[in-house]
């Protein structure tokens, strides 16, 4: 039964802490069979009285009304994942509410409610059960379910077989045509092929022309500009915006260069395990010394600047800088990706403190400021992942040799390229007049 006024989750000065090294309630299995393993460890450390608390979730507050596409979108740390975990019941908040009106489907991770023994039918089956389904309802709803995900192959194969796009294919399929009355998906197209993706969307625009509510999580900011009525920013677990989604949107690109301009080194919106973590980024032109900027079609260089915890030492790193979209463009396009591993067979093992250098013997970008993911992961573990960690200014440069550059209306300029071109004349052919 829904409210007065329609609301269908009602968040009201809801604030998350956690205690960060001593012993807490886990919420899951998972999280209780990691706990077990690591007593020892956590019960030593909570011992010598070195803990402090983190606030995942601040004092928050909004509403969303049924029949409504909401969007919630921040970087990471920002808060998300926790909000999400406290409205499908997974954790308890430490102060404040949050009320849920109806029955709640919830796709916070790939393949969440799956057991990985089990078929995809059979998965099917006890997903519907838990929902409180009866078997005959289940069944009318079975080949809709299958045909939706692409997996008829692959039905009666135990999902832990499958990869990680069947997967979140079978249960996006799944939490979605048990139609319950509100749809939370987090980041469920950032898996999968673009058709497949495009279902996605039309699936949720179909819940909310039926009346139902849908709580969509995404770093794809057009997604969320398209397919939601509001939105919300979270930022270091406070809502930084909220409003209708473009505005929203607008509001985010003006929040990340903020954080891009703030010391790497200080930064807290992060992710991994944090044995290494990047501590700056800089721009060198080919003497390798400092520079402003790096200049269109001319060497420069990105300096990577790591620091290990002491008497750390990781073996078989890898460490990424991507570049992206100028400031201003909401859809933070990927340019282009440096990668250690791609160019070199060398291992690459990280302790103490040091730098690696990327050389762009010609960069490719226009003149603009653009964005610079760092990702440094080992053993395939990630350890410090950080979107807009650095913001990298670019002016143009006499890229062709020419002298020249692209038209001035010509709206696609970012990414340059070498090229040349050849003319082949054929003779002309005599007029039969």
């Amino acid at each position: 039964m829904l409210p007065m006024g329609n609301v269908a989750i009602s968040v009201d000065h809801l604030t998350k802490r956690y205690a960060i090294g001593v012993p807490a309630r886990h919420d899951t299995l998972r999280d209780r069979v990691a706990a077990a393993v690591s007593w020892r460890k956590r019960q030593t450390f909570a011992e010598s009285g070195h803990h402090r608390e983190f606030c995942a979730l601040d004092d928050i507050s909004f509403e969303v009304r049924q029949g409504e596409v909401f969007g919630i979108i921040g970087h990471n740390g920002a808060g998300k994942s926790t909000l999400l975990k406290i409205l499908s019941r997974i954790t308890a908040p430490t102060s404040g509410s949050a009320d849920i009106y109806g029955r709640v489907g919830s796709l916070l991770e790939v393949g969440t409610g799956f057991h990985p023994e089990l078929t995809g039918r059979e998965n099917i089956y006890l997903n519907g059960a838990i929902l409180g389904m009866r078997r005959k309802e289940i069944a009318a709803r079975l080949e809709e379910i299958i045909d939706f995900a692409g997996v008829e192959a692959f039905i009666d194969t135990p999902v832990k077989r499958y990869s990680s796009g069947m997967y979140v294919r079978l249960a996006f399929s799944v939490a979605a045509h048990f139609e319950p009355d509100i749809l939370i998906v987090d980041e469920v197209l950032a898996v999968g092929d673009a058709g497949f993706q495009q279902k996605c969307l039309g699936k949720m625009q179909q819940a909310r022309r039926g009346g139902r509510t849908v709580l969509v999580v995404s770093h794809n900011l057009p997604v969320i500009e398209h397919l939601c009525q509001r939105a919300l920013v979270l930022s270091q677990g406070r809502i930084a915006s909220t409003g209708p989604a473009r505005q929203v949107v607008q509001a985010y690109a003006g929040l990340t260069t903020g954080l891009a301009e703030s010391a790497l080194h200080a930064r807290t919106d992060r992710q991994g395990k944090g044995q290494v973590m990047a501590a700056a980024i800089e721009v060198l032109d080919q003497h390798r010394t400092l520079s402003p900027s790096a200049v269109c079609g001319r060497e420069s260089i990105l300096r990577w600047h790591y620091r290990c915890l002491p008497g750390t030492v990781l073996r078989r790193c890898r460490v990424e800088l991507s570049l992206h979209a100028r400031i201003g463009d909401p859809y933070e396009t990927a340019y282009f990706l440096m990668s250690t591993d791609l160019v070199s067979p060398l291992p690459l093992d990280l302790h103490g403190e040091g730098y690696i250098d990327f050389r762009v013997p010609e960069w490719p970008l226009s003149g603009g400021q653009y964005y610079v993911m760092s990702y440094v992961e080992s053993d395939r573990e990630v350890q410090d992942w950080v979107h807009h960690a650095a913001m990298v200014s670019v002016v143009d440069g006499d890229f062709y040799g020419t002298g020249r550059s692209y038209p001035p209306n010509w709206r696609g300029k970012s990414v340059l390229i070498k090229y040349d071109w050849t003319q082949t004349a054929h003779q002309t052919v005599p007029s039969l007049l």
